[in-house]
C-alpha cells in the first residue's frame, strides 16, 4: 500500500470472493489510455491487505453520453463501493463544466461576489461484480440537487433499515460547508426519494472555538455580526465538510466520521445521532486525529477486526516546499456508544513507519 498514492481510499471486504478491493480516484498518476488518461476510478485487489494487484480501470470518466449532465473535465472523486441486495454500487463525485457554474449561495457578502467554474454532484454506478466495470444508472441528472455543489456521498442505513446518501454540500458554494442526507430508493440506490435534509454546518465543530475562528455552535448562517466581521476576511477560505462515513452503535445510535480543517491542516472528527434517525438531531463529538489525515472509512476484516483507512498529507510539504505524497494509513478502531476510538496504527498493513 505504501508503494502507490492514495487519496480518499475505500476498501470493500467482499465475502463472496474472499478478497479486499481498494478503490481510488485516478488523479493523473495513471495517464495512459487504459486509465482514461487520468479520468477514471482504479481498483486494486488483495487477499491480505498487504499484497495488491496492479490497478484496473473500473469506471472510466471519459465514456460520457452527450445527454449526461456531467463531463470528463476532472477525474471522478472519492469513489466508494457498497454491496447492497446482491449488487455493487459505486457512489462517486462527478464534475460538469458543460453547464454554467454554480453561484455562491451563502457566506459573507464579499464571498458571494464570485463565480464557480464548474458544478459537482453525486452519481451512482452499479456492477454485478466488485471488479466492475461500473455503469452509471441515470446520466441525465445527479442524485444530489443539480444546483448544489455536492461531493463525497456515502451510503448510510438508518435504524429502520432505510438507505440514505449522506453527502457534503461544499463550502465553495455556501462558505460554511454543510452535511446533508437524502433518502434513496432501496431497489435502486441511484434514485433519490426525498429532498435533502440538513444535518450540520462545518463551523459547529467544537475545535473552532479554541482555534478562534467560529463562536459556540457555529455561525448558523449569520455572517453580519460584529464577531463575523472581525474574524472573517477575504484572506481566509470557508469551513469544510468532507468525507462522511456512517455506522450504527450497538444501541442503534448513528455515528458519522467526517473531516474538516484546524489551523490549516486536515482534522478527523465525528458526530452522533443518539436517536438513530438520519435527520438527527446530531451532536458534535471530539476530534480523533490531528495528523493532517482524513476522509476516513471503516471496514471489517475477514478475521473480524474493525479497521479505519484514510489518507495522509492533505496539506503538508517537504523541506523544499513540495507537497508530500498522500498515502493510505490504517488504524484499528472501535465503535461504542461514545463514538469511534482510534487504536493501534497498523504499519504492518500500510507500510508507514510513523503515524504522524
Amino acid at each position: 500500500m505504501d508503494e502507490f498514492s492514495l487519496h480518499d481510499p475505500c476498501v470493500l471486504a467482499d465475502k463472496r470472493t474472499g478478497m479486499y478491493y481498494l478503490y481510488n480516484a485516478n488523479y493523473g498518476q495513471y495517464a495512459s489510455s487504459d486509465f482514461g488518461n487520468g479520468r477514471c476510478v482504479v481498483m486494486y485487489s488483495s487477499p491480505d491487505l498487504v499484497h495488491f494487484s496492479e490497478p484496473v480501470n473500473v469506471f472510466d470518466g471519459n465514456t460520457v453520453a452527450d445527454t449526461a449532465w456531467y463531463d470528463n473535465s476532472d477525474s471522478p472523486w472519492a469513489p466508494e463501493v457498497h454491496e447492497w441486495r446482491g449488487k455493487y454500487w459505486m457512489f462517486v463525485t462527478m464534475h460538469a463544466k458543460r453547464h454554467d457554474g454554480a453561484r455562491p449561495a451563502n457566506g459573507p457578502a464579499w464571498y458571494r461576489d464570485r463565480n464557480l467554474d464548474a458544478r459537482r454532484g453525486m452519481v451512482v454506478a452499479v456492477s454485478e461484480m466488485p471488479q466492475g466495470p461500473f455503469h452509471v444508472m441515470h446520466e441525465n441528472m445527479p442524485v444530489t440537487p443539480v444546483d448544489s455543489m455536492a461531493l463525497d456521498g456515502t451510503l448510510a442505513v438508518d435504524a429502520s433499515g432505510k438507505p440514505w446518501m449522506v453527502f457534503a454540500h461544499e463550502w465553495v458554494q455556501i462558505f460554511d460547508g454543510s452535511m446533508e442526507a437524502i433518502q434513496l430508493d432501496p431497489e435502486d440506490l441511484s434514485v433519490a426519494v426525498s429532498d435533502p435534509c440538513h444535518l450540520w454546518f462545518a463551523s459547529e465543530g467544537g475545535w473552532h472555538i479554541a482555534d478562534g475562528d467560529a463562536p459556540v455552535g457555529g455561525w448558523r448562517g449569520n455572517f453580519a455580526t460584529d464577531i463575523a466581521k472581525h474574524v472573517l476576511s477575504p484572506e481566509i477560505s470557508g469551513y469544510v465538510t468532507d468525507g462522511p462515513w456512517v455506522m450504527s452503535t450497538p444501541s442503534g445510535a448513528l455515528v458519522c466520521l467526517w473531516t474538516s480543517y484546524s489551523k490549516g491542516e486536515y482534522i478527523l472528527t465525528q458526530a452522533i445521532s443518539e436517536t438513530g434517525a438520519m435527520t438527527g438531531p446530531w451532536k458534535q463529538l471530539a476530534p480523533i486525529n490531528y495528523d493532517d489525515a482524513g476522509h476516513a472509512m471503516v471496514f471489517q476484516t475477514f478475521e473480524g477486526d474493525l479497521l479505519l483507512i484514510m489518507h495522509t498529507n492533505m496539506t503538508r510539504k517537504d523541506s523544499q516546499g513540495r507537497p508530500l505524497v498522500s498515502h493510505g494509513i490504517v488504524y484499528e478502531v472501535s465503535l461504542g456508544e461514545d463514538g469511534f476510538t482510534l487504536g493501534r496504527h497498523r504499519s504492518d498493513i500500510d507500510g508507514l513507519k510513523e503515524a504522524s
